[in-house]
């Protein structure tokens, strides 16, 4: 009995020795991405018209950011209709410094041919904002945009207090009249409130990166219909 015990023994210690030999599986890597109520995560692309713009560059002010893609009915609609213009009025009149910037992560024409219809469509608006080209999707997915309009509020601290819908006038039946997720949110902040929601399911086109992108919950709605 004796030995069969000394056996078992010597093999669960040379089981123990081996396991203890091999090397640890490395952890995974940490997924920085942004989340609401955290650091908006930092970064620098170029604009229409060259210049460089990074996230650090607007510290101490309230930054929006609005994933755009000027071939998207949706942005068309959201431009065409008026809800976009009349946030830029209305943010010019809040009682904070605002900037308002849009990203540009589509890929699914050339960067030259994306780059000159989009800085045409924004200057038909008179629109006076920077539009940084991420063709890569890099920011895009830093932020997980999944849509265009795709919308991120980003408070004077520097912190993600706001993502998702335009709005919840995604038929556009409102026009401009439609009450945006965005103003509130700026207002929000500025009479020093918790933004509340914080999260709308964001609705429109799936932002085209150069990888493809799953429609995977993606809010769409239905078709907004022509540009009237």
């Amino acid at each position: 009995m004796q030995s069969i015990l000394k056996s078992l023994l010597i093999v669960f210690s040379s089981l123990f020795l081996v396991a203890a030999a091999q090397p640890k599986p490395e952890p995974a890597p940490e997924k920085l991405t942004a989340e609401i109520g955290e650091p908006a995560p930092a970064f620098t692309l170029k604009s229409q018209n060259g210049k460089t713009h990074a996230l650090s560059d607007y510290e101490g002010k309230i930054v929006i950011l609005e994933w755009f893609n000027d071939s998207c009915p949706y942005c068309m609609k959201a431009w065409g209709f008026g809800v976009i213009p009349k946030l830029l009025e209305d943010l010019e009149d809040t009682k904070t410094e605002v900037v308002y910037i849009a990203i540009n992560s589509t890929a699914n024409r050339p960067e030259k041919d994306i780059l000159k219809s989009g800085t045409k469509f924004l200057a038909e608006f008179d629109a006076d904002i920077p539009m940084l080209m991420d063709y890569d999707g890099e920011v895009g997915h830093l932020y997980d945009a999944k849509t265009t309009p795709h919308l991120f509020v980003i408070d004077t601290e520097g912190v993600l207090v706001y993502q998702g819908a335009l709005s919840d006038d995604r038929r556009f039946k409102k026009r401009k009249d439609a009450e945006t997720h965005v103003l509130r949110a700026v207002n929000q902040i500025i009479a020093g409130e918790k933004v509340v929601p914080s999260y709308v399911k964001p609705w429109g086109c799936a932002v085209k990166y150069s990888s493809g992108t799953k429609d995977n919950g993606i809010n769409r709605g239905r078709n907004p219909g022509p540009l009237l």
